[in-house]
């Protein structure tokens, strides 16, 4: 039975994370033929991470307190019905931009739970001794659909236009549905009966934030991710403009550049599990954060397509010298019992700018095109990185962490108690 549910909640993700790569491009694409402008695809951004990250803190509680397994089902439907909307309002004719803007809406919000709720979800369906390879191969699974569905979304985008790609992501939530109905629910009832106290989640949010007081060095990392990750949203938002204007291709073109992208990230990734323990944090973080915003400069500066490519596979591949580092030392500085908590801050802190970026980088091309975006996205992570260099608590994070280890004894919790009292 675990076998067959663990089999299940992958062939879940896999669809759901697949099917999401034609709706994101059919909906982006669809936004352009609409309106032409640059903005309002910033804005479908916009709509759809502003409620991601509010409803991103409430995945946890949620994820227990309802059959994990049925709650998925109930997210992916609503996912279904989002995208039904655009879809059926297209096959009538009668497709109007509050559609596109209303379903972003609630996919973004659904996205906020279903991920962390499919997490909880595995240690219950796999081995104990084997719960590595779970993860890992789920990981790969997601890395999978990234790499594939980009280039074949934009293929069938191309081909039969935004609609049948969009229909392609109605179909794979569908699926998505059928799987997890057809999963036995988990065993596991543990604390999803238990009352709600505001009180109480005020308390553990306060917990979170806590260990960043006690960590500087790590809220000034966590900055920076921000700052990279609105940086990359501006610039991803308005892929689909560059290659049309700029490059003059099609949707066949901006699919490739996803797929190019992903597929950097995961040369970056080999790379990494082939190098021993990383003791110079500090400058791989800072040097991949720099080679970041350079490779997105260069397809600004140099308008050809293969030059994008191979700038876009580069800035794949650098990423995941900062993202494993820091996640590497969320690992080993936060204390067990915090986990949940600050890894629920730091997805929230690493992701508040984005919508920012999708917003501000749509109007910035609406003014000045789509070059001088990536210029200027590119050259404020350079910045930042440079400007992190002069941030003396970074140098904390390289060698043995021993200064920071011997913080792992404070106690939050009577702070956080006497805030919520």
């Amino acid at each position: 039975m675990k076998n067959r549910s663990y089999s299940g909640l992958l062939a879940t993700i896999t669809l759901s994370g697949f099917g999401d790569t034609f709706g994101l491009l059919a909906m982006e694409w669809m936004i352009y033929e609409l309106t032409g402008s640059k903005l309002a695809m910033g804005t479908l951004a916009l709509c759809s991470g502003i409620p991601e990250l509010t409803l991103r803190l409430l995945g946890s509680p949620l994820a227990d307190r309802f059959p994990r397994e049925r709650f998925m089902a109930a997210l992916a439907a609503v996912r279904l019905i989002a995208i039904a909307l655009p879809l059926v309002a297209g096959l009538t004719g009668h497709l109007q931009l509050w559609h596109l803007f209303a379903a972003a809406v609630l996919s973004g919000s659904c996205a906020a739970l279903f991920m962390p709720t499919a997490m909880a979800v595995v240690p219950n369906v796999a081995d104990g001794r084997k719960l590595v390879r779970a993860f890992a191969v789920i990981d790969g699974a997601r890395n999978a659909a990234a790499l594939l569905g980009p280039a074949l979304a934009g293929a069938v985008t191309a081909a039969k236009g935004a609609l049948p790609a969009l229909g392609v992501n109605a179909a794979c939530y569908a699926l998505a549905i059928a799987t997890l109905m057809y999963l036995p629910k988990s065993r596991d009832q543990t604390g999803r009966t238990a009352a709600f106290s505001i009180r109480a989640y005020v308390r553990e949010i306060a917990e979170g934030f806590s260990f960043y007081r006690h960590f500087p060095a790590m809220l000034a990392i966590m900055g920076m991710v921000s700052v990279s990750n609105m940086n990359s949203m501006a610039v991803w938002t308005m892929m689909v403009p560059y290659v049309r204007e700029v490059l003059h291709g099609d949707a066949a073109a901006v699919g490739t550049m996803t797929t190019f992208s992903a597929l950097g990230t995961l040369a970056g990734l080999a790379v990494i599990s082939l190098i021993r323990e990383i003791e110079r944090r500090r400058a791989v973080m800072l040097c991949s954060l720099a080679a970041i915003g350079l490779f997105n400069i260069i397809p600004g500066v140099i308008p050809n397509y293969y030059v994008a490519l191979a700038a876009f596979f580069a800035a794949g591949a650098a990423g995941p010298f900062f993202g494993s580092l820091s996640s590497s030392l969320h690992g080993k500085l936060v204390p067990a019992h915090l986990q949940g908590r600050v890894n629920s801050i730091r997805f929230l802190i690493g992701g508040s700018l984005a919508p920012v970026g999708a917003f501000a980088g749509g109007l910035l091309a609406e003014l000045y095109g789509v070059p001088v975006l990536f210029v200027s996205a590119g050259l404020l992570t350079l910045v930042c990185s440079c400007i992190a260099l002069l941030i003396p608590g970074l140098k904390a994070l390289n060698g043995s962490l021993a200064e920071l280890e011997g913080k792992l004894h404070f106690r939050p919790a009577a702070d956080s108690n006497a805030l919520a009292e």
